[in-house]
């Protein structure tokens, strides 16, 4: 399978530093090969606006079903003649959830027009991970959309783990958000088993950075969602908000123009919050940090071990062998080093406790 994956941000992994974009890989290649561009300057706007907004696939094909499917906006994007800002700190979000509940809807959302395919149907639309981007407030927004990754009939389409590695490497080094999206009044056993999968993919430590986002806030009917969270009956929605740290948001993903803009800045201010609290450092695990280490390898490569080193926490079957393999071999060499510097080491105490001076030479006998 060829991997999409041929450019990752080079700079360290902070809000303010990395200075290389994701969402600028190949465009000028994008670009350039498209007839309709057929003058210098028409290339130069259509790259500023694939920098500026776009999605990057990954994976096997297509499927997911969003709920609230229908936005109330089309495609094209309303920033198109505005320049990307250059060095914007970066906000990296990852949509999680099970089927159904609006994740890719969401992400059309939060980007301002629609980029990630959301629409009713019998069976699910996309079954690969996707990236898209905007700017908000002096902040690059990237936002990283998934299928059906959390859930046990999810993990069975992905016994390889490949498509959660892929996921892993739009997202690295790492997010400062996860958007745990469920639907207003139908949080189920399905809602419950995608949060457990996400503790499984991620760590338990990934809910202190995630935020709890409601589809349907039309439902509400002007009602706070707060109080709604409060009065709430279903004890496993409420040990999920208290896990979550009470971060909580309601999205109506059918609103347009301010409704809309207002809906999506108070989400992306409580994400900035969360993200200033862990003073911009994002959320990282060793897979984010092999992913990151190996930025400039391979893409395929790195995919692979990717995958291997998430089926090596038992995510998948069949894919931990290289992943086991590359890890003996790796202990074989650290081990062989910490021998080599113990016995430098030992040579260089010695010499230190028992110095030898200068040689003394022997008299001669006189004639």
């Amino acid at each position: 399978m060829s991997c999409p994956f041929k450019s990752a941000p080079l700079g360290p992994p902070s809000l303010g530093s990395e200075t290389s974009s994701l969402c600028c890989a190949g465009r000028n290649s994008l670009c350039t090969h498209n007839p309709r561009h057929s003058t210098r300057s028409r290339v130069s706007a259509a790259n500023s606006r694939a920098c500026h907004h776009f999605c990057w696939k990954v994976g096997m094909g297509g499927r997911k079903m969003a709920r609230d499917e229908e936005n109330a906006y089309g495609s094209q994007d309303p920033d198109d003649q505005q320049q990307p800002v250059a060095q914007e700190r970066r906000l990296r979000l990852i949509l999680a959830g099970r089927t159904g509940v609006g994740k890719s809807a969401t992400g059309n959302s939060i980007l301002g027009h629609r980029l990630f395919p959301s629409r009713l149907a019998a069976t699910p639309v996309t079954r690969s991970c996707a990236l898209g981007s905007r700017s908000w407030a002096g902040w690059r927004v990237e936002v990283t959309d998934t299928p059906d990754l959390f859930t046990a009939q999810g993990r069975h389409a992905d016994p390889d783990c490949t498509e959660r590695a892929s996921c892993y490497l739009l997202s690295a080094p790492g997010p400062h958000a996860l958007l745990l999206v469920t639907q207003l009044g139908r949080f189920t056993a399905q809602d419950e088993e995608a949060a457990r999968g996400v503790r499984e993919l991620f760590g338990a430590g990934v809910l202190a950075r995630a935020v709890l986002v409601f589809t349907r806030r039309e439902d509400l009917e002007g009602g706070s969602l707060h109080d709604y969270v409060r009065a709430t009956d279903n004890r496993a929605l409420r040990a999920l908000v208290a896990e979550c740290g009470g971060r909580v948001c309601a999205l109506d993903n059918r609103a347009a123009g301010a409704e809309r803009d207002a809906q999506v800045g108070e989400l992306l201010a409580l994400v900035e919050r969360l993200a200033l609290e862990h003073h911009g450092a994002p959320f990282t695990d060793d897979v984010y940090g092999l992913a990151w280490a190996r930025r400039h390898a391979r893409p395929e490569d790195t995919l692979r071990l990717v995958a291997a080193g998430l089926a090596a926490r038992g995510l998948g079957r069949g894919c931990g062998r290289g992943w086991g393999r590359g890890r003996r071999w790796l202990e074989a060499v650290q081990r062989r080093w910490r021998l080599v510097l113990l016995l430098l080491g030992g040579v260089l105490l010695l010499g230190l406790v028992f110095p030898r001076g200068p040689l003394a030479l022997p008299e001669g006998r006189p004639e």
